[in-house]
């Protein structure tokens, strides 16, 4: 897919597939931090040229003043539709799991405004996308950072539900980062032991079309439980 895409460097179709196939293969097969750090920053950059492809964001991309810059990258947003509901998220979702993996980075956080701003077009726009994938990411957010940041974990709770609610065990990555993002924070070990078990009691093949993030889910799943002890704390 990787030569396919250099062939035809503003495929909208093609840079989703790349985008899709490299996630999920990066994170059921890759184990050494440095290769997945390719991996991610290779769906970044597609990302980045999948969002180039609508006019109306190069523009936003390649202006400079501030003030204009703002309000290329809101027209852009107005413009979008249902219809471009899928290959934005996909491009959205790369590029946020890419500020997920660079925490430590200031560039990482100076990215994260308009990574959100999309999500939340794609939010208003089709909320329950991909098994309600929006709704998860607003999980994470609130519950990944703190309160001067954006965090708060009642929303987080109450986003997570959303999406525990349309996802089911269709998408197990709901439930692993509603124990990673929402259970430990509100340092719930029994509520936390539990949903990791179900995770890793899951039948993987009853849903073919998750089959394989479902798979990533489970491995995840696997090394928190044997680390549970980590994560908790008694007052």
């Amino acid at each position: 897919v990787e030569g396919l895409i250099k062939g035809n460097p503003k495929d909208k179709n093609m840079l989703q597939t790349g985008i899709q196939m490299f996630s999920s293969y990066g994170g059921a097969f890759v184990k050494d931090d440095e290769r997945k750090k390719i991996f991610q920053d290779k769906t970044k950059y597609w990302a980045l040229e999948l969002l180039k492809t609508y006019p109306l964001y190069e523009q936003f991309d390649k202006e400079t003043d501030r003030e204009k810059k703002d309000k290329k990258f809101n027209a852009f947003l107005k413009s979008l539709s249902k219809n471009d509901v899928s290959p934005v998220f996909w491009a959205c979702n790369a590029w946020i799991m890419w500020i997920i993996g660079n925490l430590d980075s200031t560039d990482a956080f100076l990215e994260l405004p308009t990574a959100k701003g999309l999500i939340d077009r794609i939010y208003v726009l089709d909320g329950n996308y991909y098994y309600g994938a929006p709704h998860l990411f607003y999980g994470v957010f609130y519950g990944a950072f703190p309160k001067d940041f954006g965090g708060d974990l009642d929303k987080a709770k109450s986003e997570f539900d959303i999406a525990l609610k349309l996802s089911g065990d269709k998408l197990l990555m709901t439930k692993l980062f509603y124990a990673n993002f929402y259970l430990k924070p509100k340092n719930d070990k029994a509520a936390f032991e539990e949903i990791i078990n179900e995770i890793i009691e899951s039948d993987i093949d009853k849903y073919p079309e998750t089959r394989l993030l479902n798979m990533v889910s489970k491995r995840e799943a696997a090394a928190l439980k044997e680390r549970i002890d980590e994560f908790f704390y008694d007052f």
